[in-house]
């Protein structure tokens, strides 16, 4: 029994008794609610839940060959939108479909694409339960299609369907059908859209204020209806018929409560624990006294130099380590040479902390490893600029690698005559030969030259500078302008000219106000396009009123994205009459020529691209500043 049945929901106002639906649907919710509380064992007889350990389904062959040739094209034309693609592969056959795809694209590439580019390093939106702290020591590369952009399954795209009409029961149908052409059908980005329309919507507020009544908040993840809480500690995701969208609700809402109730245990238990171990110790008269702080702690918080044997507690590590990465004790408290923490106890010692006991320090009661991390860093930087080499490193991350450039090398006489006498022709050899003989006249002063000038190289350093620097430029010049980050948490690709992101095709120092220009443009047009859910035709309202009529006639809302029938037509907007404009205050249907306040929406977008361009490339500016200078 993987399905689950869902009630299905009619057309919204169908007569005057549906006004009462938003009250009927939030009283019985809520009663539904209570009931499973207090009785959780009765709500099913059989367990519906969502197992994370299950393996995902497998891929439909038509859908696997559709995002096969989805990847291939995103590795082709990275500059452009997958939405593009898609929309190319859907209206042509499935014989040769990549190969059509691609020559179309070719010859009549601004005629499919039609400014729909894709900016450099746009990234996905992050589930909850992400470190914050994860971009800050180098992202991870942005995957070059991610897993919101793949074509979906049927099952998908029904399973998605009814838990939408189930958690937003206030919306149309129409209205969710909407969102999902525009998101591509994908739950984690849809679902913001749907909190931001229902919002609007006073249907919801009536529901709202009703459910709040009844205790049954419905913006809140506990009252979502997929999500099965165990005696309100625990939550489980009941199946939807569709594993993929299970396992994405799974990780967008339990697993972060999952991990940070894990995380909270294991600290509440380190110290529950260390307070025990300390009891007992006091009570066996078995505490060391730190030569630092001079207090009293139990052998397992104790470190022990190499030297002198010197007893220092792990609080006082992690101090001094937090001092010299975000202070000014480095140079007094860190030994490049064995990459740990000398001693510092209150006598001299030239001793140096273990490094196991130093880790043991920075990331004793929780599973964190960043201060570690960074100190791992900071050493190995400093190793790497003292010793002089010539290294080549990650704009993005601390990855560096040493640049090992090929030794110049003179090949022997013999080899060079071996090479012509076995591939040269017969006439190049006797040219040789003639050749060769007219210099043995010139051996002597060619070789007394030679020596001179290689004695002069090798005894006067400007010169040997000047010539091992014209070497290395020429290995400069020859060696390929990518790099790529072997880092486990960065693997970017860069340009070693510009040290800017790697894009093909990539051209070096490109301007940055031009790249931060598309970066807007394109998230503006992204927060005001609407999409047709029949035919998945994406437009622009460019002037008129809000009702839109698509080619294929599909009929929708320009403000709400619900569907208007041909019975309701122009009923579905506002007919009162306002002598100033503004919002009308007898009814709370859609303005025909209303915006919406569409100016705030695409600032609001212009600011939240420009924030995340500013993260990929390490800006510095205050947020706004250069979206007011570009609009």
């Amino acid at each position: 029994m993987d399905n689950v049945p869902l009630p299905k929901t009619g057309r919204l106002w169908k007569s005057k008794a549906d006004l009462f639906r938003p009250f009927r649907t939030a009283a019985a919710n809520a009663a539904a609610d209570k009931e499973h509380r207090t009785h959780p064992a009765s709500a099913s007889p059989i367990s519906l839940l969502y197992d994370p350990s299950n393996l995902p389904e497998r891929e439909e062959p038509n859908l696997r060959e559709l995002n096969s040739a989805l990847r291939a094209l995103v590795d082709v034309f990275p500059d452009v939108q997958p939405e593009v693609f898609r929309e190319m592969l859907i209206s042509i056959s499935e014989e040769s479909r990549l190969q059509v795809v691609t020559e179309h694209l070719l010859t009549k590439k601004a005629k499919w694409v039609q400014s729909r580019y894709r900016t450099t390093g746009k990234t996905t939106p992050s589930k909850p339960g992400k470190s914050s702290r994860e971009p800050s020591r180098g992202a991870r590369s942005d995957p070059p299609l991610a897993d919101e952009d793949l074509f979906r399954s049927e099952d998908y795209k029904k399973a998605v369907k009814q838990v939408f009409y189930q958690e937003f029961n206030s919306l149309s149908k129409s209205t969710i059908r909407g969102v999902l052409a525009e998101q591509n059908f994908s739950y984690t980005l849809s679902r913001p859209v749907l909190q931001q329309v229902a919002a609007r919507s006073w249907r919801f507020s009536f529901g709202q204020f009703w459910s709040r009544r009844s205790g049954h908040d419905p913006t809140d993840i506990r009252s979502h209806p997929f999500i099965v809480w165990q005696n309100d500690q625990e939550p489980f995701v009941r199946r939807t018929g569709s594993l993929e969208l299970d396992h994405e609700l799974y990780e967008l809402f339990a697993l972060p409560f999952v991990t940070q109730k894990r995380q909270d245990r294991a600290r509440a238990d380190f110290e529950i624990a260390t307070a025990l171990n300390d009891t007992e110790a006091e009570e066996a008269e078995a505490l060391f006294d730190c030569e630092c702080c001079y207090s009293s702690v139990s052998f397992e918080r104790v470190a022990v130099c190499d030297d002198a044997c010197h007893l220092l507690c792990l609080d006082c590590i992690q101090r001094t380590v937090n001092e010299a990465l975000y202070g000014q004790g480095w140079s007094r408290a860190a030994n490049l040479d064995h990459a740990t923490v000398r001693c510092f106890a209150s006598e001299d010692c030239s001793g140096n902390i273990p490094q196991d006991l130093v880790r043991r320090a920075l990331t004793q009661g929780v599973d964190n490893t960043d201060i570690w991390n960074d100190f791992q860093a900071r050493v190995t930087n400093e190793a790497l600029l003292q010793s002089r080499l010539p290294f080549q490193r990650c704009p993005f991350c601390d990855y560096a690698e040493v640049q090992e450039y090929p030794r110049p090398r003179l090949r022997h006489p013999l080899a060079i005559w071996s090479h012509i006498a076995s591939r040269a022709p017969p006439a190049i050899q006797i040219m040789f030969l003639s050749f060769f003989t007219f210099l043995t006249l010139f051996t002597i002063p060619c070789s007394i030259l030679g020596m001179t000038v290689y004695i002069l190289i090798s005894l006067i350093p400007p010169l040997n500078r000047i010539f091992r620097q014209s070497v290395t430029r020429l290995q400069k010049h020859r060696r390929p302008p990518k790099f790529t980050c072997r880092h486990p948490d960065c693997r970017r690709t860069s340009c070693i000219k510009c040290t800017a992101r790697w894009t093909d095709p990539h051209s070096c120092f490109e301007s940055e106000k031009t790249s931060l220009r598309t970066a807007i443009e394109t998230a503006s047009s992204q927060a005001i396009k609407r999409t047709c859910p029949k035919c998945l035709l994406s437009f622009v309202k460019a002037s008129g009123c809000n009702k839109m009529v698509c080619n294929c006639g599909y009929t929708m809302c320009y403000v709400c994205r619900s569907e208007i029938t041909s019975k309701e037509g122009y009923g579905h907007f506002c007919q009162h009459f306002r002598v100033n404009g503004g919002r009308c205050g007898e009814c709370e249907r859609c303005d025909l020529y209303g915006d919406e306040d569409e100016q705030a929406v695409i600032r609001r977008a212009g600011e939240e691209a420009e924030r995340l361009w500013r993260e990929r490339e390490e800006g510095h500016a205050g947020k706004g500043e250069m979206y007011t200078s570009l609009y």
